[in-house]
């Protein structure tokens, strides 16, 4: 197996204190919008709003990742197999072009 030389980090590289990034904030909203499909007693309560370093964040990511990781194994020990709601189907009416076969004949 081909070995790859990983650099090492700098020890400033991560600063608790400094404020999230927009990349951040999004990955926030993500888990925030999947912590709300635990029950209630499962979720950590914590307005993301809220957190504004990289180490509260990380505190949120960690805590909420955690409880989504248990969800899913006790789903899979009870067989309970998550199922989205069936979409129903929609069907279009098929445009007609104004040019149809009369155009194609004119090209000709």
């Amino acid at each position: 197996m081909k070995m790859i030389d990983v650099p090492a980090v700098e020890k400033e590289a991560y600063n608790p204190d400094r404020p999230i990034s927009g990349l951040i904030q999004m990955q926030l909203v993500h888990l925030s919008t999947a912590e709300q499909t635990l029950p209630p007693r499962h979720r950590t309560g914590i307005n993301i709003a809220t957190l504004h370093s990289e180490g509260e964040a990380a505190q949120y990511i960690q805590k909420v990742t955690g409880a989504l990781h248990r969800a899913g194994k006790a789903k899979l020990k009870t067989g309970k197999k998550a199922v989205a709601k069936p979409r129903k189907a929609v069907k279009k009416a098929a445009k007609k072009s104004s040019k149809g076969r009369k155009a194609a004949k004119k090209r000709k």
